[in-house]
C-alpha cells in the first residue's frame, strides 16, 4: 500500500495493516513524499492506497468525477479505472435529476453498488473550528 509521509494517514494505515493481520493478510506499507505518491496514484502505479477528499462531503455529485468511465486520470479522479455501465448511467440520471428524492435514490444505489466492491470511506478526519467575534 502507498502511502504519503502525513502523519494521519501513515498512523489509519498502521490500523489497517494490524486489521489485515489479524485476518493472515500482510500489508506492505510503502511511504512516499506526497508529490511522488499522489504522482504515482494520479497514473495508476499502485495496488492499494489512501487519499482524503477535501471538500467532497456537500453533495453526491463527487461521484461522477471519482467513479465514471469518463473520469478516468488525468480527466477525473477514477484512478482505479473503475467501470461500470450502470454506475455510468446512474451517475448520468442524478447529475440531471431535479427532484431531491429520486436522487437521493439514485445516488443510495450508487453507493450501494460501490460498497459490494470495496470503495468503502474507512474514516473521516472531523476538523473542528472555534471562534469568537473577539
Amino acid at each position: 500500500m502507498k502511502t504519503s509521509t502525513d502523519e494521519n494517514t501513515r498512523l489509519m494505515v498502521a490500523v489497517l495493516q494490524q486489521q489485515l493481520r489479524q485476518v493472515q493478510i500482510q500489508l506492505d506499507i510503502r511511504t512516499f513524499e506526497f508529490a511522488t505518491f499522489f504522482a504515482d496514484v494520479t497514473h495508476g502505479q499502485f495496488q492499494m492506497y489512501s487519499l482524503r477528499w477535501i471538500g467532497g462531503n456537500e453533495d453526491p455529485d463527487i461521484f461522477e468525477y471519482a467513479f465514471h468511465s469518463d473520469k478516468f486520470t488525468p480527466n477525473g479522479a477514477n484512478r482505479s479505472f473503475y467501470r461500470n455501465p450502470r454506475v455510468d448511467a446512474l451517475i448520468d440520471k442524478a447529475r440531471t435529476e431535479l427532484d431531491q428524492n429520486i436522487r437521493k435514490e439514485l445516488y443510495a444505489e450508487i453507493q450501494s453498488i460501490l460498497a459490494r466492491i470495496c470503495f468503502h470511506q474507512l474514516w473521516y478526519l472531523d476538523n473542528v473550528l472555534v471562534h469568537t467575534k473577539r
